[in-house]
């Protein structure tokens, strides 16, 4: 059986998302989704729950759903990539990495990732960050000023991403094979394409769900419409505003020099300092804002404080375990190779069993728990707390 692995938050799951699977099945038997959580690498609560699109991938053409676990979840680019990559990994018995790609051209973004990885491109991205660029404008100069032909995988967020994937599958040295499928349809943020392929930011910019059924599989139509009259999406922001900013305003200055991505010259006092002035999210992130710090991580920083993330506490060591969210018969079959490679790491559908397995283990299960809590709070109908312990294995 050949196993494919695809990487992605699916918030919400479409066409397009369909698309890409059942294009990843004409060279694969199953498939295999890991899943970010209840907060995204944007830096935002989810559109819609996990559980629902765990649904969504499954009935879709997914055979096994897997958790990627939050402290991936809202790290950059190259954390998110190395995350998903471990959770694949630990399986022992995926063959392929399936990634969406703006140009399809898995060569070129597979050299770009070898040269990202060089101490002469490191070098040269300091030296632009030095210059005041962000991180994915120092990059971009980087890649034209040492391989011009390759600079335009920095152009394409799906490709960059891509190399990302590629960069993790070179250090990790196994046998996962990197297959870029060509994107069909809008790109990120864009309106509906005529072949009725739309975005999932577009998606979640609708007023309304409803509007966004056309563009979703016809499968999953019902399952957005019940969640929707049980008032379990979409989230709502003004309350996820009042919650987060009540949390950062709890800190100290030194709690947010131990966020992720947050401590590098000196910029937790500049978010400590917003965070004791600002009344809004808005406001918050536009305190912080430069030329150099990308809105996308200033929100992750904020959404990771939120749930107490700590880089000297998740920043080391391994993958603690690997979290099932679903799975039909097929999943089943690869969980009983993953039991025979037997890579190490614990495999189970019961967080609170996770939990129990190592202290690294019980630190990554908290944090998920406290992403939950503070997701549920910001539906039209708040869940309990707790639920993250409590959620049952889904199965088709």
């Amino acid at each position: 059986m050949r196993v494919a692995g695809i990487i992605a938050e699916y918030d919400p799951f479409h066409s397009g998302h369909a698309y890409h699977i059942a294009k990843t099945r004409e060279f694969a038997d199953a498939v295999v989704a890991v899943l970010g959580g209840e907060l995204t690498q944007r830096g935002e609560p989810a559109w819609c729950s996990k559980n629902l699109r765990t649904k969504c991938a499954l009935a879709c053409g997914a055979d096994l759903v897997l958790e990627l676990p939050a402290y991936y979840a809202l790290g950059s680019a190259e954390r998110f990539a190395g995350g998903g990559v471990r959770v694949l990994s630990a399986l022992g018995c995926v063959d392929y990495l399936s990634f969406g790609s703006k140009s399809g051209n898995a060569e070129d973004i597979a050299a770009f990732a070898a040269l990202s990885d060089s101490g002469e491109f490191i070098s040269e991205v300091k030296k632009r960050q030095k210059e005041g660029l962000s991180a994915p404008a120092a990059r971009q100069k980087a890649a034209e000023a040492l391989a011009p032909e390759l600079a335009a995988v920095c152009k394409s967020p799906n490709d960059t991403l891509g190399a990302e994937y590629c960069k993790w599958l070179l250090r990790f040295g196994g046998k996962i094979e990197p297959v870029a499928v060509k994107r069909r349809g809008a790109l990120h943020g864009e309106a509906p394409c005529r072949n009725g392929f739309a975005s999932a930011s577009f998606l979640r910019s609708l007023p309304k769900p409803a509007e966004a059924l056309p563009y979703l599989p016809a499968e999953i139509r019902g399952m957005i419409i019940e969640e929707y009259a049980a008032g379990r999406l979409p989230v709502i922001r003004e309350k996820y505003e009042v919650a987060a900013l009540s949390r950062l305003r709890a800190m100290k200055e030194e709690d947010f020099a131990a966020v992720p991505d947050c401590a590098a010259e000196g910029l937790y006092h500049r978010v400590y300092e917003a965070s004791r002035r600002a009344g809004t999210l808005d406001g918050f992130y536009s305190m912080i804002k430069t030329k150099r710090y990308a809105m996308s991580r200033i929100k992750r920083i904020a959404a990771a404080a939120a749930i107490g993330l700590d880089e000297e506490v998740f920043g080391d060591g391994g993958l603690p375990y690997v979290r099932v969210l679903g799975m039909n018969e097929t999943g089943a079959q690869i969980l009983k190779k993953a039991k025979q490679a037997d890579t190490g790491i614990p495999i189970g559908a019961s967080l609170a069993e996770l939990a129990r397995t190592s202290e690294r283990a019980a630190a990554f299960a908290a944090a998920e728990s406290a992403a939950e809590d503070l997701w549920q709070l910001c539906l039209k109908i708040p869940g309990e707390c707790g639920k993250a312990f409590t959620e049952k294995l889904i199965t088709l």
